[in-house]
C-alpha cells in the first residue's frame, strides 16, 4: 500500500467534476431557454430549493437573487449555488466516509446508516431545547436546556456508542455464524426502518431547530455566506482531514486498510480484524452524526427522516468514488453536491436527484469501479 496518492488519480476527479459541472449548465440552459421566458419565471427557478435536504440553500438562493440591479444576477447565482454545493458535498462527505469505511472492512452495504445521521442532530436538539422532553420507556417530563457545543459532544459520543452496540450485539455475531453479505444487507433494511420508525415516535414528526439565533451573512463580492456555514464547513474539513491522518500515519489506520484490501491476509499479518472493524463501526457512526448535526446547523433545522432522503445521495457518492474507498467517496460527495445544487438552477427540485444518478451512470458507464476504486479481475 502506498500513503501518496496517484496524480492520475486526482486530475480524473478534477476532470469528472468539470465535465459534470458542464454537462448540467448545458443541460439547464436548453431548459431555461425554454422555460424561463419571463423574469417571474426565472426569478422562481433561481429560487427554486431542496425540498429533500429540507430546504437546505433556501437562505443562500434568495440572497443570490437580489445580489445588483444591473443584469448580473445570472452569474451571482451560477457562483452561488456552485458554493453552496461544495459545501452540502463536503457535509454529505462526513456521512459518506462512514459508509464507505463500513463496507470496506465488511462488504456491506448498510441501509441504517441514514438514521445515525438523524439521530446526531435530534439527540443535540434533546439536551439544547428548552422545551420539555422525556426517554422513551420513562414516564417523567424534564427539560435540560444545555448550550449547543456540550450538546453535540455528547450527541456525539452516544451516536458512536450506538455503532459499538450495533457490532456487539448484532453484526459481530451474525459474521460469526457466516451470515451471507445479502442477508446482512437485509437486515440492514429492517433496521434502517425499525430506527425511523422509533426516532419519529420519540422525537416527533416535525422539524426542530437547533438554534434559535439569526445566522449573520458574510458577503465574499459575488457570494454570500452565513457565518453557521463557515464554521460547519471547518469543521467538516478538520474531521476530513483527520480520518485522512488516522488512515494514512497511524497504525491503527494502516491496519484498517489492511482489512479493506484483504481480511484473512490481514487477520494472518497478527491483526485483530474484529477489533478493527468495531472500531470503524464507532468512527462511522461518529461522523454520520456530526455530519447531522452541522447540516441541521446549517440548514437550521432537523427532521426524523433527513437521514433517510440523504441515504441516496450518500450511496451515490460512495458508488461514484469506488466502492469501499474513503478518499473516493469524499471526491464522490463533492461532485454530487455541485450536481445536486447546480441543477436546483434550471431544473425543478424533484428532477435533483434524477441529475445526480444520471451523472453516477454515466461515470461508472466509463469508469465502472468509480473515480478512485481500482479495476478487480473476474475469472
Amino acid at each position: 500500500m502506498t500513503n501518496r496518492i496517484d496524480r492520475r488519480v486526482v486530475l480524473r476527479a478534477l476532470i469528472v467534476l468539470v465535465v459534470a459541472a458542464a454537462a448540467v449548465t448545458f443541460l439547464g440552459s436548453l431548459g431555461s431557454s425554454a422555460v424561463a421566458s419571463t423574469p417571474e419565471v426565472a426569478s422562481y427557478a433561481a429560487g427554486a430549493t431542496s425540498d429533500a435536504t429540507a430546504g437546505i440553500t433556501q437562505a443562500n438562493t434568495i440572497h443570490a437573487e437580489a445580489v445588483s440591479d444591473d443584469g448580473s444576477t445570472e452569474t451571482n447565482r451560477y457562483l452561488q449555488q456552485f458554493v453552496n454545493g461544495i459545501v452540502f458535498g463536503l457535509l454529505l462527505a462526513l456521512a459518506s466516509v462512514g459508509l464507505s469505511l463500513i463496507y470496506g472492512t465488511t462488504g456491506l452495504s448498510n441501509f441504517a446508516h441514514g438514521e445515525q445521521v438523524s439521530l446526531g442532530a435530534l439527540l443535540t436538539f434533546f439536551f439544547t431545547t428548552q422545551q420539555t422532553v422525556s426517554i422513551p420507556f420513562v414516564p417523567v417530563e424534564f427539560t435540560i436546556g444545555w448550550p449547543l457545543i456540550p450538546s453535540a459532544l455528547v450527541a456525539i459520543v452516544l451516536a458512536a456508542g450506538t455503532g459499538w452496540l450495533q457490532d456487539r450485539f448484532l453484526w459481530s455475531p451474525l459474521r460469526r455464524r457466516r451470515v451471507s453479505i445479502v442477508q446482512q444487507m437485509i437486515v440492514s433494511i429492517g433496521l434502517s426502518l425499525a430506527l425511523l420508525n422509533f426516532i419519529q415516535w420519540w422525537f416527533g414528526a416535525e422539524r426542530q431547530r437547533l438554534s434559535t439565533s439569526i445566522d449573520t451573512r458574510i458577503d465574499f463580492g459575488m457570494f454570500e455566506v452565513g457565518q453557521s456555514t463557515l464554521w460547519s464547513v471547518s469543521i467538516s474539513v478538520i474531521c476530513l482531514g483527520a480520518v485522512a491522518f488516522f488512515l494514512l500515519k497511524t497504525r491503527t489506520g494502516r491496519a484498517t486498510r489492511a482489512v479493506s484490501d484483504n481480511p484473512a491476509l490481514a487477520s494472518a499479518s497478527g491483526i485483530r480484524v474484529e477489533r478493527v472493524i468495531r472500531l470503524v463501526w464507532i468512527m462511522a457512526t461518529g461522523l454520520a452524526a456530526i455530519g447531522g448535526i452541522l447540516l441541521a446547523i446549517y440548514d437550521n433545522a432537523a427532521a426524523f427522516d433527513v437521514g433517510a432522503r440523504l441515504l441516496l445521495l450518500m450511496f451515490a457518492a460512495v458508488t461514484l468514488g469506488g466502492l469501499g474507498q474513503a478518499f473516493g467517496a469524499l471526491v464522490g460527495s463533492l461532485v454530487i453536491g455541485v450536481a445536486v445544487e447546480m441543477s436546483t438552477l434550471w431544473l425543478g427540485t424533484d428532477l435533483k436527484y434524477a441529475v445526480a444518478l444520471a451523472i453516477l451512470i454515466l461515470v461508472l458507464l466509463v469508469r465502472p469501479q468509480g473515480i478512485l476504486g481500482r479495476a478487480e479481475r473476474v475469472g
